[in-house]
């Protein structure tokens, strides 16, 4: 029985059965879209290709509880897998807490939460498959299979035509997931503690308390190069941690990465010739690197909207999100093309007192005001910064309009 929101089309899956969404790559974003389209179309099929041998990857997602928007908490409330009621920030000297809910993901956590709605609902998950070719209609797999769908969602990570799009800086961490002898001293996140040396750009540790004896422990730091060596962070994490008087412990997970924070190139939902989601399709907070808010936004478009008018739906979601994306690729050049990396801090301890719980949220949900914007920009400078380079720096802010496609037109970036 067809749903309301399927096409007309009768495209089948590897066993037979008809398939509505395939969806190609089985990180977050994928995740979320199967998650939501099963609660709002239960009938609806759908696939997730995945080329690991699991889904998800080795990560740890963490947001605020104000990115879960009523229209989405139904669905999505079940992968914060630890909650806390506040978290701090220690810049520059001050320190903050911060009376925002802050929930965290791990992989393992949300392979499950998707495993079990796969096999509650009408879903296929594909492992250790690889993808030859991405088509609108059609995925053909590494062993030569075709694989038809009323429509191909592109999720996988950035693509190559798109590299260049993300010069500029990165954010790029180690993390531990240390199993102590002994309570860990804070009950909450710390999500910046910057009280360590600022080599490589701005640096800090952010803890996650996962229970009184576990916590992650990340050596982070907001960088112009792309290198990081384990042995190093390793060292800075267990001079913190043994000031924070844990002696005794042991590493029972590591994880690591390298985000891309652009400067400039295109906007949230351009650049690709069909549907794509996560960071192929640049739904990501370019001055924070943050994935989940845009993410939820685009796994609720997807399944709320019938499969004929998604480009559309979309192409909404981009114009709403676009003056968002061009202003954090400005503040993107601020951090790592304007200011000397030892003063770094200086922007975050500003954006940390000037800035309420509200506007927080707001702006790591990718919903902030143009006056959020301007109370974020506008004041004393950090130290060391021109304010003519300032000036030329915005104008160069993109002002062209990106073309995203309709039904029937592919996506265009105008040269």
């Amino acid at each position: 029985m067809s749903h309301p929101l399927a096409s007309n089309a009768k495209p089948s899956s590897l066993n037979g059965e008809r398939t509505d969404y395939i969806l190609v790559g089985g990180g977050l974003q994928s995740g979320l879209m199967a998650l939501a389209i099963s609660h709002h179309q239960p009938n609806a099929r759908w696939i997730i290709i995945e080329q690991q041998e699991k889904l998800a990857g080795n990560h740890t997602w963490s947001f605020h509880e104000t990115d879960l928007a009523n229209d989405c908490a139904s669905w999505a409330e079940s992968i914060a897998e630890y909650r806390w009621p506040h978290y701090q920030i220690r810049v520059g000297g001050r320190v903050r807490t911060v009376e925002i809910p802050y929930r965290t993901c791990s992989s393992s956590h949300f392979e499950k939460v998707v495993t079990c709605t796969a096999q509650q609902a009408r879903g296929e998950i594909l492992t250790h498959t690889t993808v030859a070719d991405v088509e609108k209609n059609c995925v053909v797999l590494g062993d030569g299979r075709r694989l038809d769908g009323a429509v191909v969602i592109d999720n996988r990570g950035p693509a190559p035509r798109n590299a260049g799009s993300f010069a500029g800086g990165f954010q790029k961490f180690w993390g531990f997931e240390l199993e102590l002898n002994q309570d860990w001293p804070h009950a909450n996140p710390i999500v910046m503690d910057d009280q360590i040396d600022q080599e490589d750009g701005f640096r800090f540790i952010y803890t996650l308390p996962m229970e009184r004896r576990r916590v992650l422990v990340e050596d982070t730091r907001f960088s112009n190069t792309t290198s990081i060596d384990r042995e190093e962070c390793l060292e800075k994490v267990r001079a913190y941690v043994i000031s924070r008087g844990c002696h005794d412990w042991r590493i029972v997970r590591e994880e690591h990465g390298v985000l891309p924070m652009p400067t400039n190139g295109f906007m949230p939902g351009s650049g690709l010739p069909m549907l794509a989601g996560g960071y192929r399709g640049g739904w990501f907070h370019a001055a924070t690197g943050y994935s989940f808010p845009m993410a939820l936004r685009v796994a609720q478009t997807i399944a709320t909207n019938p499969i004929d008018q998604l480009a559309d739906a979309l192409q909404r979601l981009s114009q709403e999100h676009a003056w968002r994306g061009r202003f954090s690729r400005f503040l993107n050049r601020l951090l790592f093309e304007l200011v000397k990396p030892q003063t770094r801090y200086q922007i975050f301890r500003r954006f940390y007192r000037v800035l309420g719980e509200p506007a927080i949220a707001r702006f790591y949900g990718h919903r902030f005001t143009a006056l959020d914007a301007f109370r974020i920009v506008v004041g004393v400078p950090p130290m060391g910064l021109q304010p003519l380079k300032f000036i030329r720096s915005y104008k160069r802010l993109p002002s062209r309009q990106v073309v995203a496609p309709t039904s029937n037109q592919p996506i265009k970036v105008p040269g």
